[in-house]
Parts: C-alpha cells; structure tokens; sequence
C-alpha cells in the first residue's frame, strides 16, 4: 500500500513537473517567437469624441493624442484651421495579418472649397499618406450624419510606435471628427525569411547590400528568401514611386531565393528621384514594405537629418520619467547613436545611447527625460552614423516644474 501511495505521488510530481514545464514553454516561447502562438493576437485602439462637450474623451490602447488647431464640437472634435491635425500614439500592436484604419468622420458642405466642396484632409500612417486631400462627404449635416471610412494599413503597422495624423487642407468648411480606430486581427505570416535591396545578383546571392541608388545605377533589386512552405507560391512586387504611385509590378511562382526590380539607368524611374518602396505578397497577401532611394549620388546627403523632436513643454520635477519622439530621415539607413547636449540648463548630465533603427531610412525612435530640480532646458540632439556623418543639430527647449 505505501509503494503504490509513493508510485501515486511520483506520478503525480512528474506530471505537475511536465505541465509547468510546458506553461514555461509556451510562455517564454511565445515572446521569443511569435511563431508559436497557436491562436492569433487581437486588438482595438480607439478614441471616441462622442461625449463632447459636455463629457470628456474616451480612449482605449491610445498611448497618447495631441491636436492642434481645433475646438469641441457636438459630439465631435473640429479641426478650423488649415494646417490644423489629430494624430494619435499606439504603442505595441501584434504584428498584423490585418489591420484596419477606421475613421467616423464628415466635413460641411461649402461652394468653392476643394474637395467637391468639402473639406480635404491628408491620412499618414508613420508618415506614409494613405489618403491624399480626401473630402467625406455627408447627405446632411445632422446630428449622427457622419460617415465610416476604412483602409488596410497592415503594411504600414509596426510592433513599436505608429503614428496616425489627420492634418486639415485649406478649409473653407468645418471638418470633424467623431471617431478614430486602429483594429488588428491575427499575425504576420512568417513566409518571408529575410529580404535585402541591392545592385544585382551572383549565384541567387545580392551582391551588396544598399538602400540609396543612382540614377546611374542599372537598376534596383530587392531579394527575398522565402520560407519552405512558401516555395510554389506566388510571390509578387509592387514598386511604388515617391508620389506613392505604383510604377511596375511582377510576380513568379516563389523558388527560395527571388527577386523582383526595377530598371533605372535611360528608364523613367532614373527621374523620379526621393523615397521608394517595393511592398511584397505572396499569394496575394501582404507580407512587407522594403524603402529604398533612387537620387542624384552628387545629390543624396548621405547623413542623418532629424525632422522633428516630439516632448512635452513641461515636467513635473520630480524624477519621474518622460516619454519623448525623435523622427528622422537617413538615406543609409545606418544611424548608431544619438547624443543629447546641453545648452542651457541648471542643473542637466548630458547623454547618448543606441536608438536601433539599423536599416531604418525614416520613422522614429523613443527617449526618455526626467529632472529632480525645477528649471528650463534646452537641449542639442545630433545624430551619428556608421560612416561618421553627423545630422545638423536638433535643439528643444521645457520647462520642469
């Protein structure tokens, strides 16, 4: 009887022992893997303008939001000025297999204003336009006349910042906004092992690895390598060129390595000089975004520029941590570090730190400020890069109080 009592217990210890094993696994597997989730990830961000004036906003996954030129409206934020914009924060969105921008807006009716007579508003996804001058028109403009519109933004979505801004055209009507949303449905497949721009190819290999060209340049390749269960399928191309419009598409039945490119050198494209991108599908689904550059070489600033430096103008000093954005643009996608210096200051240490945006010719990366004593600060930001170039340099000034 104590044998079997002991042989029960054993049993029991090993099996508690595999089932913990396999919660570890599933939970450590899961972060370093994605791959391993047996059933997708979801989310909803949203803010909802619906309870003004006399309520506040409600907000769900919205990291943070900041609007400029506008007022409260009945049940709606307006934007009545132009250049005036709405652009929210979401942070830490699931890599999508779908992902859907969704935007509960109207605009009045005005002759003579662009648009058809409505007001035009620009779309950007992480600084991408997905909707250029774009007028919602409305039957009327009652209470509830808004109207939903929808785009697919999956290939402009990424798994740190995104960055959605509604910015007002020339207005000569009111614009309004009741709603924005960011739905995600599942994961990205993991079809597409790795990818590279390059000049051409040796032994299904790129050569070189390059994210700026010139007009000189024969062409312009991106190579992919494709997972085993994605050789047979079709895999396809789709250049678009810096005014967003799509300049060529091809596709093949997918072997494991691919390429698709563009002919540069006596073509159109050696004239439509800036930012590119190849967005690549297989079997129709979306899979990724490749930017690239095709510009003068005597032309191209081969260093970093800083397009703009996102914190808030005043602190609390009490050493609590802020958030901050710096955006960038840089041809060669090498930025190694970045440095904050001090210009004027009470008391402030300077600091620098890898920002991990290797192979990221624009977007944004986060930093954090914090100041135990009450003063003004202003600060330099400089960006450095893997060549020695160095951005002309950024300065911003707060207040911590």
């Amino acid at each position: 009887m104590g044998r079997q009592r002991a042989h029960r217990k054993e049993t029991a210890i090993l099996l508690l022992t595999i089932l913990f094993g396999l919660i570890l696994f599933v939970t450590h597997g899961t972060f370093a893997n994605p791959g391993l989730l047996v059933n997708p990830g979801s989310g909803l961000a949203f803010l909802d303008f619906s309870l003004l004036p006399s309520g506040s906003t409600v907000r769900q996954s919205i990291d943070e939001w900041r609007a400029q030129g506008w007022t409260e409206g009945a049940k709606c934020l307006q934007l009545v000025r132009a250049g005036g914009y709405l652009e929210i924060v979401v942070l830490n969105l699931p890599v999508p297999l779908a992902a859907h921008l969704r935007i509960t807006h109207r605009s009045a009716y005005a002759p003579g204003c662009q648009g058809k007579g409505f007001a035009p508003v620009t779309i950007t996804v992480n600084g991408t336009p997905i909707a250029r001058s774009y007028a919602p028109s409305t039957t009327g403009f009652y209470p509830n006349a808004f109207t939903v519109d929808t785009w697919e933004v999956s290939r402009w979505v990424t798994s740190s910042c995104n960055r959605i801004r509604i910015t007002a055209g020339p207005l000569c009507s009111i614009y309004e906004i009741k709603r924005i949303e960011v739905s995600v449905t599942g994961r990205a497949s993991r079809l597409i092992e790795a990818h590279q721009m390059t000049h051409g190819i040796a032994n299904n290999r790129p050569i070189d690895s390059v994210v700026a060209f010139s007009p000189s340049d024969r062409w312009a390749v991106c190579w992919i390598k494709v997972a085993s269960e994605a050789r047979g399928k079709r895999i396809e191309w789709r250049f678009y060129d810096p005014s967003g419009v799509l300049y060529y598409q091809g596709q093949r039945r997918a072997d494991r390595y691919n390429w698709g490119y563009v002919r540069i050198r006596n073509w159109r494209a050696a004239d439509l000089r800036g930012q590119w991108r190849v967005d690549v599908f297989v079997n129709g689904n979306y899979q990724l975004s490749v930017p690239f550059t095709i510009g003068s070489r005597t032309n191209i600033t081969h260093g970093p520029r800083i397009t703009g430096v996102d914190f808030p103008s005043a602190i609390a000093a009490n050493g609590e941590k802020n958030r901050g954005y710096i955006s960038f643009f840089d041809p060669d996608g090498d930025i190694t570090s970045v440095r904050f210096d001090v210009v004027n200051a009470v008391r402030f240490t300077p600091f620098s730190f890898e920002p991990n945006v290797n192979g990221e010719t624009t977007g944004s990366f986060r930093f954090r400020i914090y100041s135990n004593t009450r003063q003004t600060v202003t600060l330099k930001v400089t960006l450095y890069d893997r060549r020695g170039n160095v951005s002309e340099p950024y300065l911003f000034t707060f207040r911590a109080t």
